[in-house]
């Protein structure tokens, strides 16, 4: 049996369903936009991932499908995919950074957990 590597084109045109990245619980849908060509979600993905900010998400698709491609609507689906993806990775920073300031002060959050030492001199 003989197996064979898709490009990433391939792959994307083959991809009919949402697609949702595997640390996420973001679930993204194939968009059609004005000039009649669809946006496969693995593409959306792609581009949420790697992309840092919301205005390398846009020029991607700007540079990729042309400035008049895009209704508002289009870019509005687009946005909202990625802003969910980020608002939920934010979240899941804030969780961890919480956490990790939890175990540093021995679990016992903001009612103190000072040096007893140091408090007891101040008597």
């Amino acid at each position: 049996m003989k197996t064979y590597i898709k490009t990433f084109e391939q792959f994307i045109f083959e991809n009919d369903n949402s697609v949702k990245a595997p640390d996420s619980k973001v679930f993204i849908d194939d968009v059609t936009i004005n000039s009649g060509e669809t946006v496969k979600a693995a593409e959306i993905l792609g581009a949420i991932t790697s992309s840092e900010t919301e205005e390398e998400f846009k020029s991607y698709f700007f540079e990729t499908y042309g400035q008049n491609a895009f209704t508002v609507e289009d870019m509005g689906k687009l946005l909202t995919y990625f802003n969910k993806y980020q608002e939920e990775k934010n979240q899941e920073e804030t969780d961890k950074e919480e956490k990790e300031k939890g175990q540093e002060d021995g679990g016992l959050g903001d009612i103190g957990g000072g040096d007893a030492e140091v408090d007891l001199g101040k008597l």
